[in-house]
């Protein structure tokens, strides 16, 4: 049974420079520095929400549209958007943002799960995410069908080793 606290979203933002030594010969940054900073930022959003320690489960394809170049910031912003028992879907927006710029140029769009956990590293309840806006209920939907697919490559995965 889930926990019965309700408690309403918050996002998280984070930001980072793009350095030479985050970026491949083509002087864009490497798709495994992008990774890295959503799974951050993303465990940022999770923890703020369910006030506990977190890991990472999963993570969702992640479509990359936008260059990002050598000098450029990037801007990250997490929210939660979906709640399990003890597991949470992050949702993870990036933007490209010019050296000279307010100019925000969507990159891409990433979805991970993680899950709250004790100081001994066995998974803990998390509030239940309160869903008031059309925005929220599409999301929660979006959520759902990330869990569903996480778990769908769990069986598959077992099945296989």
């Amino acid at each position: 049974m889930q926990n019965d606290l309700l408690k309403e979203t918050i996002e998280v933002t984070n930001s980072d420079l793009v350095i030479p030594t985050h970026a491949n010969h083509y002087g864009t940054i490497f798709g495994g520095r992008v990774l890295e900073l959503m799974d951050l930022t993303g465990a940022m959003a999770a923890m703020r929400f369910a006030n506990e320690d977190v890991v990472t489960a999963s993570m969702d394809a992640v479509d990359f549209r936008k260059p990002i170049k050598v000098g450029d910031m990037v801007e990250l912003k997490a929210k939660v958007i979906h709640t399990a028992r003890t597991s949470m879907v992050v949702k993870v927006d990036l933007y490209r943002v010019g050296k000279f710029s307010s100019q925000m140029d969507f990159s891409c769009r990433g979805y991970l799960v993680f899950v709250a956990i004790t100081s001994d590293g066995e998974p803990r309840e998390v509030p239940t995410l309160k869903v008031l806006t059309d925005e929220d209920k599409k999301n929660w939907g979006i959520g759902e069908k990330i869990k569903q697919r996480a778990k769908e490559r769990r069986v598959r995965d077992s099945e296989e080793y």
